[in-house]
């Protein structure tokens, strides 16, 4: 649009960008702008045919003549009253959202026709008098009847023309609501009086209390033409929920108008019961419509809770792995460190092993800094560090790494390894990452579950379907059976000192190379965790999921830190 952001106004406090009508004033929310949908025509055909066949039928009988009700019609009216007024507030609340002009219009005439119906109840003969109470005449109820089928049908056609302006009101909408009001009121009071004190000067509708004149006859048709042509136009400019309602409701006043004919026959009684249908369609769909609107931002809002809930658990994962990563070769170094300068300390300084001890405190500072690079690789699921990988030769690399640590609790390493086992495609500081937490998982279970003898089991082996398998098994105290559906959640661990995200990280990893962690009590005793991996991936497959931050750290599979 011209006039996007072009200025801005300020009303009653409230400051409001010069946008677009569909953007600055909210023209995208409410029903005047949500288009039906198939089910919604086919109710509202549906709708239309039953008023048709209700006319059609009751047509051929319409001037049978029934039992007098006058109290009939005060009931009729405080109906429409009520429904109406509660329609022009819901109205009124869809223009403050949208600032609409053809809504404003809209509220109004349902304004007009909930206070309309005051003044024709009260002047109805025989509802309260014979003569119907505040000064009326014989013709003024017949005159407020065609007022009201004459000023309904005009707003919904003004309604229309206005349908397709995008300026919208700009202002207070306060003041705008409060002018439509006051001139609603004003319409209806100098429509009453001249009703009433003009009465002896209007041309006659009735002849008697009952019985139409031919003019009286002829007069429902120029309502009924009107009703005709606001109908064609909603129907060429129909784009909404709120259109398709407006056109059944004008189908429903065709029918009424159609049906009138003298006072309390079969016509009258079922005309005036289409009048109830006018009045509570719109209020009916209003109603349905919003609670739908309610339904669907209270979806929205929890969607927004759970995404940054979900933006939240992925920046904590994403310290917390970094840590808990970070620890091991930081406790490394501090070990080693303090091996050589107490190997240094002795006279005279065994300078061989203080250098070893050294040389391993380099190799664990730079397996650091290769921790932060995995850990940036795994959270931007990027690919381009990955390359073939010979698994047998990560599994001799990670059990080597961790000579001593196995040695020093005392534990047994039983390794089979099939050889000319199959490459697979990967990211080898990532899957290496994998079995140290594993096997240092093992370690712990073992140490603290005193089991005797400690083994320590790895093995590879081919998977018929084109895929491999490496096993890590231990003799600790295994798993609880009732922790199994939990074992790879995000945050959920067993331990004391633990975070509860090494087993979930090691799931995603294996997950992202497009595999499955398994877990499982030994036949023996013992923990056993399965990585299965596809060979022969082309790299482009492994792109499962490279959106940054958007890694879930569980899924439908059971998982959880040990």
């Amino acid at each position: 649009m011209n006039d996007q952001a072009a200025c801005r106004t300020t009303c009653n406090g409230d400051t409001i960008d010069k946008l677009s009508a569909d953007e600055a004033f909210g023209g995208e929310i409410g029903l005047i702008n949500f288009q039906p949908t198939a089910r919604q025509n086919r109710i509202a055909l549906g709708a239309v045919v039953l008023i048709f066949f209700t006319v059609a039928t009751v047509a051929p009988f319409a001037s049978v003549t029934l039992p007098v009700f006058a109290a009939f019609i005060p009931f009729l009216n405080a109906t429409i009253l009520v429904t109406d007024l509660i329609t022009a507030i819901l109205l009124f609340a869809q223009f403050s959202i949208s600032r609409s002009r053809a809504l404003l219009v809209l509220a109004g005439g349902y304004l007009f026709t909930a206070l309309i119906v005051i003044p024709h109840a009260l002047t109805f003969p025989g509802a309260f008098t014979p003569a119907g109470i505040l000064g009326a005449g014989l013709q003024t109820t017949a005159w407020l009847y065609i007022f009201w089928h004459f000023g309904f049908p005009a707003a919904l056609f003004v309604y229309a023309l206005l349908k397709q302006d995008s300026s919208g009101i700009r202002g207070s909408i306060r003041s705008a609501i409060g002018w439509c009001v006051a001139i609603t009121v004003g319409i209806v009071f100098t429509l009453t009086g001249i009703a009433i004190a003009g009465e002896p000067y209007l041309p006659r509708f009735f002849s008697s209390a009952r019985e139409l004149t031919t003019l009286g006859k002829f007069v429902p048709s120029v309502d009924l033409l009107l009703c005709a042509l606001s109908l064609a136009l909603l129907w060429v400019r129909r784009r909404s929920i709120l259109d398709l309602w407006l056109m059944v409701v004008l189908c429903a006043m065709v029918g009424e108008l159609a049906l009138t004919v003298v006072r309390f026959s079969l016509g009258f009684y079922v005309s005036r019961m289409l009048s109830i249908a006018t009045s509570t369609i719109v209020l009916v769909i209003l109603l349905a419509e919003t609670t739908g609107l309610y339904t669907r931002l209270a979806g929205a809002n929890a969607k927004l809770r759970r995404e940054r809930d979900n933006r939240l658990m992925n920046l904590e994962a994403a310290v917390a792995s970094i840590s808990h990563e970070v620890k091991q070769p930081l406790a490394a170094i501090v070990m080693r460190g303090s091996t050589a300068l107490r190997l240094l300390g002795y006279t005279p300084p065994d300078l061989d092993k203080a250098r070893a001890a050294l040389n391993k405190i380099v190799t664990e500072g730079r397996r650091a800094s290769e921790i932060f690079d995995d850990i940036r690789d795994l959270f931007r699921g990027s690919n381009h560090q990955r390359t073939t990988i010979d698994m047998n030769e990560i599994i001799s690399r990670v059990v080597e790494s961790l000579h001593v640590e196995l040695a020093d609790h005392g534990i047994e390493v039983q390794t089979e390894l099939r050889p000319e086992l199959p490459m697979i495609w990967g990211h080898p500081g990532q899957l290496q990452d994998v079995l140290l937490n594993l096997i240092r998982n093992a370690i712990e279970a073992m140490e603290a579950g005193d089991a005797k003898p400690r083994v320590l089991r790895l093995t590879t082996e081919r998977r018929p379907n084109d895929g491999i398998c490496i096993k890590v098994t231990d003799t600790g105290p295994g798993i609880d059976p009732e922790k199994l559906d939990t074992i790879f959640d995000a945050f959920v661990t067993t331990k004391s000192q633990g975070m509860g995200l090494g087993l979930a990280i090691c799931r995603m990893i294996v997950e992202r190379h497009g595999g499955r962690l398994l877990a499982s009590s030994g036949e023996g005793g013992g923990a056993q965790f399965e990585i299965i991996l596809p060979i022969e991936l082309v790299p482009t497959l492994l792109r499962i999921d490279d959106q940054p931050g958007s890694v879930p750290l569980s899924s439908s599979s059971p998982r959880s830190g040990r």
